[in-house]
């Protein structure tokens, strides 16, 4: 009789509802290295344009016009950002937030298991999107919309973990 394949990797690992914000505000800002300097490029180009007096160029309204018009758009995505964390808290019903979720790493996928809401699934290793390791999580993408996180903390070995993922996610891998 064939044994079941032990894991390579076992993390426990939880997601609080201070790790949901962070994880929010890591997609919205880090994602993609390009939002903060596209985001200075517009409201540059915005300032410029209301710059001009009587056909004259006026630096101090460029610098106070680029200014307020960054903070404007800085502060309406991060509106955005703690309107969607609410959202989410208020309509949690499942208790998501704090409970523990047990991931086991095998040679060909990943298996996983949650206290609450009670479920377990498996996913192989090329059914994921991307994963992104920042300074404090592992993000694996599902979908490009679609998103599970494992805090560095939880995890006993991190070089032997980063390996594991570097090795098989190999092209979907990602430092931000």
């Amino acid at each position: 009789m064939k044994q079941p394949a032990q894991p390579l990797m076992i993390i426990n690992t939880i997601m609080t509802e201070k790790d949901y914000r962070k994880f929010l505000y890591l997609i919205t800002f880090r994602k993609n290295k390009y939002v903060i300097p596209l985001l200075g490029l517009l409201t540059a180009a915005l300032s410029l344009l209301i710059s001009f007096e009587y056909g004259h160029f006026n630096p101090a309204r460029f610098a106070l016009g680029w200014v307020f018009l960054f903070a404007l758009a800085v502060g309406a995505i991060v509106f955005k950002v703690e309107r969607r964390y609410r959202q989410r808290i208020k309509t949690d019903r499942t208790g998501t937030f704090g409970s523990t979720n047990v991931l086991k790493f095998y040679e060909d996928k990943i298996a996983t298991e949650s206290s609450s809401p009670k479920a377990a699934g498996e996913l192989a290793y090329n059914q994921f999107y991307a994963v992104l390791e920042s300074k404090e999580y592992f993000i694996f993408y599902l979908t490009s919309a679609q998103a599970s996180l494992i805090r560095k903390k939880d995890i006993v070995d991190l070089q032997r973990f980063k390996a594991l993922i570097a090795d098989k996610f190999a092209g979907k891998y990602k430092l931000i």
